[in-house]
């Protein structure tokens, strides 16, 4: 029989009244112990997860053991696979929901017992299921990040509303977190306007760094996550979100933030924000952190900015780095005679 605090919370969520059929689906999945699988559409776009082992280092394709937790669960760059369905698994013991996984349909996957498939299945009664159980009080920060994770990668338009009432100031902090994070990571433009709204209005200044660091990882058509963090950079009432929005630029390699950060660099009203800039400078990759540095050292800058990309580029250590310590050297050395 179904646990009566999962259709409390199947309930509470809603799902009871968007999907008639959602205890049905919940009173299934929790029939018998062991492993219960279900399909339903893959997001367009999405890199699969599975598991991988590391060969010759390089990631390497090894399938998934749910009972001995083999190898690590991710994605990869290099995965050729083109699954259009996502193949989502529950472990049930006792008539309870113990964990849940979400693979990629062509994804190896290896379990003691046979898993038992039900088919087919609604997408909504999944995404129902599935957000139920993150918010049921048992639930801990993995089984938050493995349901949501899961939630993230249905094609259904919905999900996407599911992982926005997560990320609502009703939940707890983590739980918002883990929801705002995923929409970035595989909800497209709609996820990335949701994140923007909590880095732009939530009252707490953690959320909105945390929300930064989500919309600076999310992709897909429609989506330029750089000009709202650069707004954000700029107009964030915190001295602490600005650094950290400066922060993210440098990692996002788009071509504009060399020059805006340097301008922060400049013209901050804090001291600290202006040092936390020069420090973002020496992020960016492909020799662009050092050409910035090199650039506030010749240029117009504060004092204090000049002295921490003198210190950046010393720990570069680089040719070209050591060479423009050596002009500062020899400028400070004919100005003293």
């Amino acid at each position: 029989m179904i646990r009566t605090s999962l259709l409390c919370v199947l309930a509470a969520f809603g799902a009871l009244a968007t999907s008639a059929g959602a205890a049905d689906f919940a009173a299934d999945v929790v029939r018998s112990d062991g492993w219960v699988g279900w399909r339903v559409p893959l997001v367009d776009g999405a890199k699969a997860p599975c598991c991988y082992g590391v060969k010759r280092g390089a990631p390497l394709e090894v399938g998934c053991d749910f009972d001995r937790r083999i190898g690590v669960f991710g994605t990869s760059d290099g995965d050729v696979r083109r699954d259009t369905e996502l193949a989502v698994y529950a472990r049930v013991e006792h008539g309870r929901i113990e964990d849940v996984r979400a693979v990629g349909a062509s994804c190896p996957v290896r379990t003691a017992k046979p898993v038992r498939e039900l088919d087919p299945v609604e997408p909504l009664r999944s995404i129902d299921l599935l957000a139920a159980w993150a918010v049921e009080p048992r639930a801990g920060k993995a089984d938050v990040d493995s349901a949501l994770s899961a939630i993230a990668y249905h094609a259904d338009p919905r999900a996407t509303r599911a992982l926005a009432t997560l990320a609502e100031p009703k939940h707890e902090q983590e739980m918002r977190k883990q929801a705002l994070f995923w929409l970035g990571q595989a909800r497209g433009a709609e996820g990335a306007r949701i994140i923007e709204h909590h880095a732009t209005t939530d009252a707490d200044p953690d959320m909105r760094e945390h929300a930064i660091f989500a919309l600076s990882q999310a992709s897909g058509s429609g989506v330029d996550a750089y000009a709202p963090i650069l707004a954000i950079s700029r107009s964030d009432r915190s001295d602490h979100v600005r650094s950290q929005a400066l922060f993210w630029m440098a990692q996002m390699d788009d071509p504009r933030a060399a020059a805006d950060i340097s301008a922060a660099a400049s013209n901050d009203a804090s001291a600290d924000v202006r040092e936390q800039a020069v420090f973002a400078l020496s992020q960016l990759d492909d020799g662009a952190g050092e050409d910035a540095l090199i650039a506030i050292l010749r240029g117009a800058y504060p004092r204090e900015a000049k002295k921490q990309a003198l210190f950046w580029l010393g720990q570069s250590g680089s040719p070209r780095a050591l060479q423009a310590l050596d002009e500062v050297l020899a400028r400070a050395g004919s100005a003293s005679r």
